[in-house]
């Protein structure tokens, strides 16, 4: 909706000078009451109190987007894309922080995304307050006038890095009404910013934990601290000293063999200066991504705050093999740690930046294990948004900040992530509504293309095609951009089989036949079966587009049968893992999951990560979830909860384990729009024992050794002679 249409006659607000982080408050007078709630956006983040209280658990809101039109070069260009853009407005009822009579409402500002370089514009807030009177008449109360203003603790704001905070700036008591304030300044009024408005949905960023750190290193100047788990959030620190301190909190993820942090690891750093009295005192309106942390003395730590989207896991894994436990436990913390603002973003320290490759590798993975529909609903609009609307071109993340990617790893996510939504939630709204976008997408794919392969992307982007492979990326990036293009078709003629659009079918089935006409021609070696050389994965990207011949097949199965570890990249591994398990290479696949050679989850486990790193060697970040891609495959094939191809949602289940002779026991469950599913697998020598639980509304078969079994809602047991 238009801004009118959600503020009606409200006014947005601003200091009337440049400042970092203000506090700012007024009164209203209310008078009997039976109901109140605030629509209420402060930008970039704002917190909000009614009369001294929180008005939410709610951190780091509004939810980022692409908020609305901005000037800013790239390339040293003024960007000319066309993109879409919305704000996303919190709503709270706060009929019990209410009195009748006279009220304070006191919001303290900071940039976040929006005030950050390049910045849309200054730090502001507007709200509207609806009444509902005790007689049943409702009024409104809105931003309309001017709110008095000063300075907060917070005298300089990285939103990447972190925060100075001088303390003895803080307003004790600002507030609380009775609070003086008449040495505060006045206000301004300033633009209304022009996009859509939207009432937020997704969830927000709220405290999900609290770790008690542990003291690993203490020297005459500072104290070091382990966590023991990698996490986003914030250390919580006090000082006691009487005489003002300088405090440097540092974060990072690794240590030295002394101990010591670093620096090639330390990404997080704020700065306290406290005012003489014992008091607490933490980072903001930012988070910082660490296990590890140093503190200057004489500041000690009291906890540390776990901080991410308020996204629930609803699943579980559990086997007899520890890399397998340690892979999904190691997901799932990376992933969480990268979901903030109602995007998932590729690290949380580094760029914090929601990356379409990382975000569409690992979208069905975050779908099915965790309770992430409104979070992804939120990401699939900022998906659309980020899409030039002249010329079909997608951004490398969304919302668009300027970025590296690739055509298709990532510009194609403007497919992946609407059919996986659909896939797994069976909800066709969203993914109806992008099917003319995906179309778009294709035209300019076309327009990109030299003799049907993908050669390019807008002049001055990248054209990567893999990466982060373990040593320099051989495999050749138009063949793997093409793979995408075909991926995305293939994806685009289910929907509209599904959807009962026809008109697009005969093109889209011709353009695939000449893309793939393409591959064979510039990559497929006839004389050995193989494509590009079998180099990192690449006949797993053809086997995917059922090209070649037998041997392609046999190659990739003879390469890592021989090699017994990963040699491929984030989209590669993820790839050559799925083609394995489905062409009858279950014990292969499981093997190079479970490798314990040098490119291996176990090499991560063996150096101390408690998540996933960005690369399979280690370096720049260790919180990077797109590796973690492979884990929906301990569900979907070591587990073998499925659905048939004509089944969204899971309205149909297969379970379908593949049996793994090593594996003695594995169990674990999702949630599914139809209810939980559970599976646990036992075996012996002799005998494998298959324990479901299915849904009640669910038409679920179980299918062991080729031999089905109807499954009837509740508990089944299936035990068979192990083949």
């Amino acid at each position: 909706m238009k801004f009118s249409e959600m503020f009606a006659d409200a006014k947005w607000i601003t200091p009337s000078e440049s400042c970092a982080a203000p506090y700012l408050r007024t009164g209203f007078f209310i008078p009997d009451f039976e109901k109140i709630s605030i629509t209420i956006c402060g930008l970039g983040y704002f917190e909000l109190y009614i009369n001294g209280k929180r008005a939410s658990d709610d951190l780091f809101v509004p939810l980022y987007t692409d908020y609305h039109e901005r000037e800013f070069e790239v390339m040293g260009k003024p960007f000319a894309e066309k993109l879409t853009h919305r704000i996303i407005v919190p709503k709270y009822d706060i009929t019990k922080l209410i009195v009748p009579g006279d009220n304070i409402i006191a919001i303290a500002l900071a940039p976040g995304w929006y005030a950050s370089k390049p910045e849309y514009g200054c730090v502001k807030v507007c709200y509207k307050i609806d009444v509902i009177s005790s007689d049943g008449s409702e009024f409104s109360i809105v931003s309309d006038k001017i709110m008095k203003w000063a300075t907060s603790p917070i005298t300089k704001y990285e939103f990447i890095t972190g925060e100075i905070q001088d303390l003895s700036l803080e307003k004790d008591g600002w507030t609380e009404p009775g609070y003086d304030d008449s040495a505060w300044a006045n206000t301004v009024f300033t633009d209304i910013p022009e996009t859509d408005y939207y009432i937020q949905s997704s969830p927000a960023d709220r405290i999900i934990n609290r770790i008690k750190p542990k003291v690993i290193k203490e020297t005459e100047t500072e104290t070091i601290y382990d966590i023991g788990i990698n996490v986003s959030g914030y250390p919580v620190l006090k000082c006691d000293s009487d005489v003002p301190q300088k405090i440097e909190l540092i974060c990072g993820e690794l240590i030295g063999s002394d101990n010591t942090l670093l620096p090639i690891a330390a990404h997080g750093k704020s700065i306290y200066y406290t005012r003489g009295i014992s008091e607490e005192f933490h980072t903001r309106f930012t988070w910082h991504a660490y296990r590890y942390f140093s503190i200057s003395k004489p500041a000690y730590a009291i906890e540390s705050i776990v901080i991410h989207s308020d996204v629930k896991v609803s699943s579980n894994f559990k086997s007899s093999n520890k890399i397998l436990n340690w892979l999904y436990e190691a997901y799932i913390r990376t992933q969480l740690s990268n979901m903030h603002g109602g995007i998932p973003s590729d690290c949380p320290h580094l760029e914090r930046r929601g990356y379409t490759g990382d975000g569409q590798l690992v979208c069905e993975c975050g779908m099915l294990l965790l309770d992430s529909k409104s979070f992804y609903r939120k990401w699939i609009d900022d998906i659309s948004d980020c899409q030039n609307r002249i010329n079909g071109h997608v951004q490398y993340t969304a919302p668009y900040v300027h970025s590296g990617g690739g055509p298709g790893g990532w510009g194609c996510a403007i497919a992946e992530v609407p059919y996986m939504y659909f896939r797994v939630f069976g909800d066709p709204e969203p993914t109806r509504k992008m099917l003319p976008q995906m179309l778009s997408y294709l035209d300019y794919l076309e327009l990109h293309s030299e003799n049907d392969l993908i050669l390019s992307d807008e002049p001055g982007l990248w054209c990567l095609g893999d990466w982060c492979t373990p040593d320099e990326i051989k495999i050749p990036e138009p063949f793997v951009n093409n793979y995408f293009y075909i991926k995305t078709i293939n994806r685009i003629i289910y929907l509209c089989d599904i959807f009962g659009i026809s008109e697009y079918k005969v093109q889209l089935i011709e353009t695939k036949r000449r893309k793939e006409i393409a591959i064979m021609r510039e990559y497929f070696n006839a004389a050995t079966g193989d494509f590009a050389g079998n180099i990192q994965g690449a006949n797993a990207f053809a086997v995917d587009l059922s090209l070649g011949d037998d041997r392609t097949l046999s190659h990739l199965v003879e390469n890592y049968t021989k090699a017994g570890m990963y040699d491929t990249g984030i989209f590669g591994t993820d790839i050559v893992t799925r083609i394995l398990f489905e062409h009858g290479y279950g014990e292969l696949a499981y093997s190079l999951l479970t490798s314990k050679k040098e490119i291996s989850f176990n090499t991560i486990i063996e150096r101390g990560g408690t998540t996933l790193w960005e690369y399979w060697t280690g370096k720049r970040s260790y919180s990077h979830p797109m590796f973690g891609a492979v884990v929906k495959y301990l569900f979907k094939y070591l587990l073998g909860i499925n659905q048939p191809v004509e089944s969204n949602g899971f309205s149909s289940i297969i379970i379908s384990p593949i049996i793994i002779n090593e594996l003695t026991s594995i169990s674990g469950s999702i949630m599914t729009p139809k209810g939980q599913v559970t599976v646990s697998i036992t075996q012996d020598s002799s005998e494998v024992t298959v324990r479901t639980d299915v849904p009640e509304k669910a038409n679920a078969k179980l299918v062991l050794y080729g031999t089905e079994y109807p499954l009837c809602a509740g508990r089944n047991e299936i035990t068979a002679q192990i083949q």
